[in-house]
């Protein structure tokens, strides 16, 4: 995939600590680059680029070495990375995001990229004004007075909301917030709030969002109802260690991920091949997440 040109003036306000990186990049996820690579993405001269290859190979001696025939840097044998995250999650991150067009091209060091698209699915929108508000409200420990609609009710309401954190659910961004008017910590939508005061000063919080500070783990396995083949298969999908895994999240998040996984609804809601893996703490859960209760469910 061809690299989108840009400004020279982007790239070249970068010092040379950035342009050693793009080096380590490079070589990491390509195997290769040139004196030209590096003179072209941070627009600089032959004689500034060679003492930046100068200065990588002084700091990592054994991790590259030139090609005459290829003209290039070619990545050693026993390459390392010494300034690159290495793990293929920043990598696929990256690419999901160059992809998406969250971020342009100048501001990424991967290179030629795989043909890649993603599934787009409806995203909810946050007005930049709306999130500047919020974080100004977080940062100054402040208050907004908000005009929010909710499912439950026809008619938007008044609240005065104190947020202190931001929270994704896989699909949607909450503002974690302590309700003046509820007296208690709550979730609230961007997209639901239709005006949006403040940040402005308000009786301090007082109490401590325990639902956000504490941890939970989420223990999953295969189905036990699933053929021992098929376990095997989902054991390797979710990169499980001896049919478990365990995934850290904070209580006030626990549900959304249980709604992503599936694992919501009552035992034995789906068949098997619909419900490929089971909550394996349930009864550990379910005094603090009284929706996994089966007395509380309304099926």
């Amino acid at each position: 995939m061809k690299e989108a040109q840009v400004a020279p003036s982007r790239r070249g306000r970068w010092g040379q600590d950035r342009r050693l990186e793009f080096i380590d990049s490079r070589l990491y996820w390509e195997g290769r680059l040139n004196r030209a690579d590096l003179t072209d993405f941070f627009s600089i001269s032959v004689p500034q680029a060679s003492l930046d290859f100068a200065e990588y190979q002084a700091r990592a001696p054994g991790n590259m070495a030139y090609d005459r025939g290829e003209k290039a840097y070619l990545a050693a044998g026993g390459f390392a990375p010494i300034l690159t995250d290495g793990s293929s999650t920043r990598y696929l991150a990256e690419l999901y995001a160059l992809t998406t067009g969250a971020i342009p091209a100048d501001l990424s060091f991967l290179g030629a990229l795989p043909a890649s698209d993603v599934v787009r699915h409806p995203t909810r929108l946050v007005s930049a004004p709306l999130l500047r508000q919020v974080l100004r409200a977080i940062n100054t420990q402040n208050a907004l007075e908000i005009t929010y609609q909710t499912i439950a009710r026809p008619e938007p309401d008044r609240r005065v909301i104190s947020p202190h954190a931001l929270a994704y659910d896989g699909y949607r961004w909450h503002i974690r917030a302590y309700c003046h008017n509820r007296r208690s910590f709550r979730d609230f939508l961007f997209a639901r709030i239709l005006e949006c005061e403040g940040p402005k000063t308000w009786l301090p919080v007082k109490v401590r969002d325990e639902e956000w500070e504490t941890p939970v783990t989420i223990a999953i396995g295969p189905n036990p109802a699933l053929e021992e083949g098929r376990r095997r298969v989902i054991a390797l999908d979710y990169g499980m260690t001896d049919g478990r895994l365990d995934i850290s999240t904070r209580l006030s998040l626990a549900f959304y991920l249980l709604k992503r996984l599936g694992l919501d609804r009552p035992i034995g809601a789906l068949a098997p091949h619909e419900q490929h893996i089971t909550l394996l703490n349930r009864a550990e859960l379910e005094p603090v997440l009284p929706q996994l209760n089966p007395r509380n469910s309304t099926g």
